[in-house]
């Protein structure tokens, strides 16, 4: 099995609302930075849960998709789609990148890059700039 078999093991969980199986792909000590550089990480499988748990609170619908990625050694990088569609109503789609980290078969760290003001944005219900829903609708299409 690839990293990214393993990785689009915890997407389809995701996406599926089985918050116990996404979490069964991750280290017990993993650390997952949610917005690289731009918020503090969850440490640990335990905050981890906390985090997925208010945000499945908040979503009605989920469509995460990854369109391309690569693996060199124990790391998977991945470029694709973080959508959803909140319980208020209000869809969200962004353009997305991590770096994921493996150990013994299991998710360790976890680096999400992408754009938390632009996100929040678009959580409020603005609309998507053109150049967002063009890079959104290229990823669905590669």
């Amino acid at each position: 099995m690839t990293l990214y078999d393993r990785f689009a093991a915890v997407i389809a969980a995701w996406n599926a609302g089985d918050i116990d199986a996404a979490l069964a792909g991750m280290d017990e000590a993993v650390v997952w930075h949610v917005a690289a550089g731009a918020l503090a990480p969850l440490d640990g499988k335990a905050a981890v849960r906390g985090f997925l748990e208010a945000l499945r609170a908040d979503m009605a619908e989920t469509r995460w998709s990854i369109g391309h990625h690569a693996e060199a050694g124990d790391r998977l990088f991945v470029e694709g789609i973080d959508a959803y569609t909140r319980r208020t109503g209000t869809a969200v789609a962004m353009p997305y990148a991590a770096v994921i980290e493996f150990a013994d078969d299991r998710i360790v760290a976890w680096r999400d890059y992408i754009d938390t003001r632009r996100m929040e944005k678009l959580r409020e219900g603005a609309p998507a700039p053109a150049h967002v829903v063009a890079l959104v609708a290229r990823l669905r299409q590669d």
